[in-house]
C-alpha cells in the first residue's frame, strides 16, 4: 500500500476526517478531561509509533460515516499500486480498511495547523505581560 499525495479539495476532507477522529476519541472518559487543543497538541508532541496507537484507537471507536471512509480511502492504493476508488473500496475487508484509514490519517498528522491564529496568539501573549 501506498499513501498518495495530500493535494487538492479532497486533502481538506482528508483533514476533517482525521479530525473527526481525534474529536471523538478525545470524547472518551479517558482523554475527556483536556480541551481539544491541548489533547491535540499533546498527540502532535508524540512519536510517530505513540501516534499510530492514538489513530488505530480512534479508528476502532469512533464511527465514520461513508464519505468519511472514502475521503480517506481515496488517498491510498491498494496491493498493485492502483489508487482506492468508490468503486473497489467494496473489495476491502475491515482489517485492510482500517490500515488505510491508519496510514493516511499518519500522513495527516505530519501537517501542522495552528487552532489558535498568530493575531490571538499575539493578543494572548500580549495579555499575559500586562
Amino acid at each position: 500500500m501506498k499513501i498518495l499525495e495530500l493535494k487538492g479539495l479532497k486533502s481538506l476532507r482528508v483533514m476533517n476526517v482525521f479530525h473527526t477522529l481525534m474529536l471523538g476519541l478525545k470524547m472518551l472518559p479517558n482523554y475527556m478531561g483536556e480541551s481539544y487543543e491541548d489533547f491535540l497538541e499533546r498527540v502532535e508532541s508524540m512519536p510517530p509509533e505513540d501516534q499510530e496507537k492514538m489513530i488505530r484507537e480512534a479508528v476502532l471507536f469512533v464511527e465514520l460515516d461513508k464519505s468519511e471512509v472514502e475521503a480517506a480511502l481515496i488517498f491510498s492504493t491498494d496491493s498493485n499500486g492502483i489508487p482506492i476508488t468508490a468503486e473497489n473500496i467494496k473489495n476491502l475487508g475491515p482489517v485492510e480498511i482500517m490500515e488505510r484509514i491508519v496510514a493516511v490519517c499518519m500522513k495527516v498528522a505530519e501537517i501542522k495547523v495552528d487552532l489558535v491564529g498568530a493575531r490571538e496568539k499575539k493578543k494572548s501573549q500580549h495579555s499575559q505581560l500586562t
